[in-house]
């Protein structure tokens, strides 16, 4: 048993008052010696036994109920099931229930899931509260609030059944507090079961002061009690799309690069089974896995053809089957060119040259444009657009992020000044610029080498990256990911993803000034990849996060390519069609970092409102799961002072004649014989 108010528990050797009182009292009467009392006190001894029997039953009634108070006051909590049953009916039951895909990993000797065995502790947590209190659905991925007349409704509920999706708990208590403020409920408890994994509570999101501020404003009556279903579970090894690009060899054919990273909860050093499916056909092949964390690459022979097509590569079953398959589509082959935004200069030649390509008997550089209105581009053709200068802002911004999130590139370098620029594009800003010492350079120290623009080649060859000499740089404030720094760790090339495409940040330029990028050894192979990426927005295939696809999107009418299948593009990862349109459908970042969070960690975050904590960790035993039982003592104390009064006033027993009769038959009692 456990308390919220445990230093209530010092004032535990108060129950001792009674017993000093009565000690007390005795110190107010003097032994005195009466022999003639010798003969009565033996013609009524059983008398005096019974009395005093009755004070001793009184001392200890008045002792126990001091000790109920204290424990009253403590407000004790106490494990099982039996703990949420003494606990009064409320008006209404929040069910909060997590599900993303790691609540779908099989709990160890089990074949249930996280998600079902929590299902199953809410419906037995519940049996008492039936016919009492309303309960209501509100899951993780995201639907409106379901009303349940009954809580058994929770094994075939659609809402309540596996899915692809990550949780955001703060938001997901922030549509628990809408909720409560549209229906204006009476006395509330919020029933969260989740696994606790630290990237979907968040624990250091600066959103959960303000929601628990909200729910403490609240009128009426709010507790929560949380299900942490975080017991040992089955080993389990994930799958992660980490890049996919599309090649064209010499020979007019094309070929795909997949590359994949794998994490296994417990390194085993065995060779992997896996499935390669393209476009419905499948092939068996293996992967070796020595570490827990493991990146893979593959390439697959698409031959001559130019259609769109798909794919997906699977694991052997495991601890859990939603994060054992990545899906991924192509489009078919289409001419795509790059634009250079900039004023007429060097660099802007070099950029122009760089992300060219081959013509019918020459090397064609890219288009130029000076004009920065986007009415006047034509983009029709391009995936690429390489913007040189001040950031843009307000309306041209906008537009290229749209093109960004369509699935274009956008390739971003600095300005010549060297003061910092206010501007702030797609969460980076440039800072004032640094120049090397005399006769040195900026040593690039790290670059991501295994997938995008300077990725490694198919044969394995690296780009000469730690060779180029960079005389001045331009600092970035930026929030996205680090694609090469330099050795003191400032970045050098920084990704900001953004819908289907992305923004890149490059804070050099390709001038003899500023570096030796002009020579193109890097800086070629850079442009062509970007211009290749981008080339998805001219396609008419889609990548998409499970839980993160647009409302427009969901009521589409997307149906899974797998004839049979019943999956829905809303909640299941997979391969969907709509028309002659392809979309891949992947799990969450979130859901391949296993890492949970501890209870020590949870607590705080609910500061200033009760919250009571079961942590489940054999699925069966539920003796952990705790809850206030406080009026078990505050009844026992009313019980106890009512015996004490009953014993006090009750026939010749009462304290006042038994403390008479004592007086006077004790042969040691007050007078003189």
């Amino acid at each position: 048993m456990t308390f919220l108010q445990p230093i209530l528990l010092y004032a535990l050797p108060l129950i001792l008052l009674p017993v000093l009182i009565h000690l007390l009292n005795r110190l107010r009467h003097r032994t005195q010696q009466w022999g003639a009392m010798r003969f009565l006190v033996a013609a009524s001894r059983s008398s005096v036994n019974r009395a005093r029997l009755k004070q001793f039953l009184i001392l200890l009634f008045r002792t126990l109920a001091v000790l109920m108070l204290i424990l009253f006051l403590a407000r004790p909590l106490t494990g099982g099931w039996m703990g949420w049953a003494f606990a009064s009916a409320p008006d209404t039951v929040l069910i909060l229930l997590d599900r993303s895909a790691s609540m779908e990993t099989r709990l160890a000797g089990t074949p249930r899931s996280r998600r079902e065995q929590a299902i199953d502790l809410i419906k037995s947590a519940a049996e008492p509260y039936q016919g009492y209190s309303n309960f209501v659905l509100i899951e993780s991925a995201g639907s409106t609030a379901q009303t349940l007349a009954q809580v058994d409704q929770l094994d075939d509920h659609p809402l309540a059944a596996s899915s692809d999706t990550t949780t955001d708990m703060p938001s997901l208590l922030q549509r628990a507090l809408q909720w409560l403020n549209d229906n204006q409920a009476g006395t509330t408890e919020l029933w969260m079961a989740s696994d606790l994994q630290r990237s979907n509570w968040l624990p250091s999101d600066d959103r959960w002061s303000s929601v628990i501020q909200q729910f403490e404003g609240l009128p009426q009556s709010v507790q929560f009690r949380l299900l942490a279903v975080n017991e040992q579970t089955e080993t389990d090894v994930s799958l992660q799309l980490a890049d996919m690009a599309l090649m064209e060899r010499a020979s007019d054919t094309r070929s795909l690069r997949i590359t994949a990273d794998l994490f296994q909860s417990l390194a085993s050093g065995e060779i992997l089974n896996a499935t390669r499916t393209l476009n419905g056909l499948g092939s068996a092949l293996e992967i070796p896995a020595q570490a827990n964390e493991i990146r893979w690459q593959d390439t697959w022979d698409l031959g001559s053809g130019r259609d769109q097509g798909w794919g997906s590569l699977a694991l052997a079953a495991d601890g859990n089957l939603r994060n054992n398959t990545l899906y991924f589509v192509y489009g078919e082959q289409r001419a795509h060119e790059a634009m250079v935004l900039s004023d007429p200069s060097y660099e802007a030649g070099v950029l122009a040259l760089a992300s060219g390509q081959m013509g019918p008997d020459r090397w064609q550089p890219s288009r130029m444009e000076t004009n920065r209105s986007p009415s006047a581009w034509k983009l029709d053709r391009v995936s690429l657009i390489i913007w040189q200068g001040t950031l843009p802002e307000n309306a041209l911004a906008s537009d290229l992020q749209a093109f960004a999130s369509s699935g274009g590139v956008v390739l971003c370098l600095p300005p010549h000044g060297k003061r910092d620029q206010a501007t702030l594009f797609a969460g980076a800003r440039w800072m004032e610029s640094q120049v090397a010492a005399q006769d040195q350079t900026f040593p690039v120290g790290r670059w991501e080498r295994g997938t995008g623009l300077l990725a490694d080649t198919e044969e394995g060859f690296g780009l000469n990256v730690d060779q180029l000499e960079i005389i001045q740089r331009k600092r970035l404030e930026h929030a996205g990911k680090v694609i090469a720094a330099f050795s003191d760790g400032e970045p050098m090339l920084v990704q900001q993803e953004m819908g289907q495409g992305s923004i890149y940040f490059l804070n050099t330029l390709p001038h003899p000034n500023w570096s030796s990028l002009d020579q193109g050894t890097v800086l070629l192979p850079l442009l062509q990849r970007a211009r290749t990426q981008g080339a998805r927005r001219l396609e008419k295939t889609y990548f998409w996060t499970c839980g993160d696809i647009g409302q427009l999107e969901l009521e589409a009418g997307w149906q899974p390519v797998e004839e049979g299948s019943d999956h829905s593009i809303e909640w299941h990862a997979g391969i969907y069609r709509l028309g002659d349109k392809l979309a891949a459908v992947n799990v969450p970042d979130e859901e391949f970092m296993p890492q949970l969070a501890e209870a020590e960690e949870i607590r705080p975050l609910f500061q200033g409102v009760s919250l009571q904590l079961f942590e489940e960790t054999s699925g069966r035993d539920t003796s952990n799961l705790q809850g206030e039982v406080w009026r078990v003592f505050l009844f026992g104390m009313l019980i106890f002072l009512l015996v004490e009064s009953a014993l006090m006033v009750s026939g010749p027993g009462s304290t006042a004649h038994a403390s008479r009769t004592q007086r006077t038959l004790n042969p040691q009692t007050k007078g003189a014989a």
